[in-house]
């Protein structure tokens, strides 16, 4: 490892890594069930709903992230996800509540 990379920022680039893999596998599953509906989604939608994930995977433990059942998202619960994505990133709603409500809408999906 060059003498110029912290450890600390090897565990962050390996956290970031990380994140990105699971919203990446979270994505696909939710595009697969939502099939046709899918082209619904503008680009933008679908980077606050990236966002979004990423900042839930981070705000809740990997276990309790391995059990949520993407593939079962809805079209409603996606444009929830987004519309709250957007609550936050324009700051209308603390981050914490807002992730704590995706959690919730990603929870309640059957599994």
């Amino acid at each position: 490892m060059p003498k110029d990379v912290t450890e600390e920022e090897v565990g962050m680039r390996s956290f970031q890594l990380r994140k990105g893999r699971a919203v990446e596998r979270a994505i696909e599953k939710i595009r697969q069930n939502l099939g046709t509906d899918w082209i619904r989604l503008t680009l933008s939608d679908i980077e606050v709903i990236q966002w979004s994930l990423g900042e839930v995977w981070a705000f809740i433990g990997r276990n309790e992230w391995d059990n949520l059942a993407f593939s079962s998202t809805t079209l409603e619960d996606t444009k929830k996800i987004i519309q709250i994505g957007h609550e936050i990133m324009e700051h209308k709603k603390i981050g914490s509540t807002g992730l704590d409500e995706i959690y919730k809408i990603i929870k309640k999906i059957p599994t």
